[in-house]
């Protein structure tokens, strides 16, 4: 039996959309948690890295609306033009972001985007706030913390406060991103908003480029590797599977699932990068986990879910 919510539109079974769109955003952590490691490993600079990546992921997704006919309307990309703007200035500040500071300073900083887009969803946007969203929230947010500051000293770089600030800006533009993306999601099928806010972010990127003037022929040998792995993995699949999520979960729980990707990327950064993990981070991701997993279970039995205009 189906119930009506507070905006008085349709409405469906938990149990079938919430927990597919709960599964998705954790899937989409799991790509997004190779995004750094896949940054650092490719020894670019952070525009000429966004500028690969936003161009590579357009081409993917070209050949993908025209393989599946969902060629986007003027209308979509009318409706998702602005939504790629921020898209390509989040990319490119947050890879500007790893030149200047280590992985887990970004990490400590992107942790915020809970406290950040929570209230906003719930003030704002008009979505529920619990106290399992906000003890849940609480705890990831504080793991993530824990986590990244109770790590072994590195020596992957110099902090500068131009890192802060470009990784504040980061944070700021998804935020905004995030709970934008829900909005147009609403009424822009999954394929066609995904390529709309790859070639505007790419464009944005490209303009940005012209003014930055990086050197977009240092990519070399393995470099070319790992941003093809970026755009595709935490890329294409990453923001693919978090737009069709979309209209399954609010953004006030989406916000709190994805600290997911900061305990993966540290664990990808112990194997692949040599860094340290200390038995307090254990400890501290743990928490993560446990949140996170709590968070899901009560989402997913939640009995009613707001099924949005275009949920394809």
């Amino acid at each position: 039996m189906t119930a009506i919510a507070p905006t008085d539109r349709p409405v469906a079974p938990a149990h079938a959309e919430r927990t597919l769109g709960i599964g998705a955003v954790l899937s989409a952590t799991i790509f997004w948690s190779f995004g750094s490691i896949f940054g650092k490993l490719a020894d670019v600079q952070g525009v000429t890295l966004g500028f690969w990546r936003m161009w590579i992921a357009t081409g993917v997704m070209t050949l993908v609306v025209l393989v599946t006919r969902r060629i986007p309307s003027l209308d979509d990309v009318r409706r998702a033009s602005v939504l790629g703007v921020l898209f390509g200035f989040n990319i490119v500040a947050f890879f500007i972001t790893l030149e200047h500071t280590t992985v887990l300073i970004a990490l400590i900083i992107g942790s915020l985007t809970p406290v950040v887009a929570l209230p906003i969803a719930v003030l704002f946007m008009g979505e529920r706030l619990t106290w399992v969203k906000g003890l849940c929230a609480a705890a990831a947010t504080g793991g993530v913390v824990a986590a990244v500051l109770s790590a072994p000293p590195t020596d992957d770089g110099s902090n500068s406060l131009e890192g802060y600030l470009w990784a504040v800006a980061a944070l700021l533009i998804w935020v905004v991103y995030l709970l934008a993306n829900k909005r147009v999601r609403a009424h822009v099928e999954t394929v066609r908003l995904r390529w709309v806010l790859s070639f505007v972010g790419a464009l944005t990127v490209s303009v940005i480029a012209l003014f930055a003037r990086p050197d977009l022929g240092e990519m070399q040998g393995k470099d070319w590797l790992w941003v093809v792995l970026l755009s595709i993995g935490p890329g294409i699949l990453g923001h693919g599977l978090l737009t069709w999520a979309q209209p399954r979960v609010d953004s006030s729980v989406s916000s709190v699932l994805i600290q997911a990707e900061p305990v993966g990327a540290t664990f990808w950064a112990w194997l692949f990068l040599d860094e340290g993990v200390s038995a307090m981070q254990v400890a501290a991701m743990s928490v993560v986990v446990v949140a996170l997993a709590v968070l899901a279970y009560s989402e997913a039995r939640d009995r009613v879910i707001v099924v949005d205009e275009a949920i394809g």
